[in-house]
């Protein structure tokens, strides 16, 4: 019999060794199917749910073509001479519309030598068939001065969404102080603004419009700042210092 020390040592530490090395690759097999396995969890979670590890999509900023030069044919509201303008296009049957209406007649008041609303008629036609016509009687209105005024009736009583009774636009034409409402009935019957509105429509599709109500605030210099929506005031007296400071 062997009595080495050094043999017996050998003899022993080879299974020892053996196990330890056993023990170490399943470990690794272990670990590695683990790791395996959280992977193939988060894979089928995306499966599941594609847009979980996306970030929301932000729509395009508008591209803001060559929009139809403002003259004094234009319904302008404010300071005519004013810095910023402020020019809406916007659907007289819209709730967005009837909602942001207000937020810029807050501008015109904080604002009273810097901005000026230029506005024009955007109806979507296709979601507020009355709105057309609608527009129509604000110009109607307007060859005796009250384009505003019937504007701002108009949005103060109607609910949106076809809510309005078009037989009472000669009505709502009387309160706000047009005299003669058969010429404004005459006018309204005639179609004699369908064009009128129908090329505003197309002005708003090259300025970019995507929805109503659709602004662009344009700096003294000519620079142009897009705004989409029914913006809280906030967002809208953000472009509007901004174009004050553009040279």
């Amino acid at each position: 019999m062997d009595q080495n020390p050094s043999n017996k040592s050998s003899v022993f530490g080879v299974p020892a060794a053996i196990v330890i090395a056993g023990g170490l690759i399943a470990a690794a097999l272990y670990f590695g199917n683990s790791k395996a396995s959280v992977q193939q969890v988060a894979s089928g979670q995306q499966a599941a749910n594609p847009q979980a590890a996306q970030p929301a999509a932000q729509p395009p900023e508008p591209t803001i073509g060559a929009i139809r030069p403002i003259t004094d044919q234009d319904h302008i509201r404010g300071a005519k001479n004013a810095r910023v303008t402020i020019l809406e296009y916007s659907d007289l049957e819209c709730p967005f519309c009837k909602k942001y209406h207000p937020t810029v007649q807050q501008a015109l008041s904080e604002y009273p030598n810097d901005v000026r609303w230029v506005y024009r008629h955007s109806p979507l036609s296709q979601l507020h068939s009355q709105a057309a016509k609608e527009a129509e009687a604000t110009e109607c209105a307007g060859e005796q001065g009250k384009f505003w005024e019937m504007t701002d009736k108009i949005f103060e009583v109607t609910p949106s969404n076809n809510g309005l009774n078009l037989a009472d636009l000669p009505k709502l034409a009387q309160q706000v102080g047009v005299a003669n409402i058969p010429q404004f009935q005459s006018c309204l019957d005639s179609g004699k603004y369908t064009k009128y509105v129908a090329d505003d429509t197309a002005d708003a599709q090259v300025a970019g419009l995507q929805g109503t109500p659709y602004s662009v605030i344009i700096a003294a210099n000519g620079q142009k700042f897009p705004l989409s929506g029914a913006q809280p005031y906030s967002a809208l007296k953000q472009l509007i210092d901004q174009a004050l400071k553009s040279k």
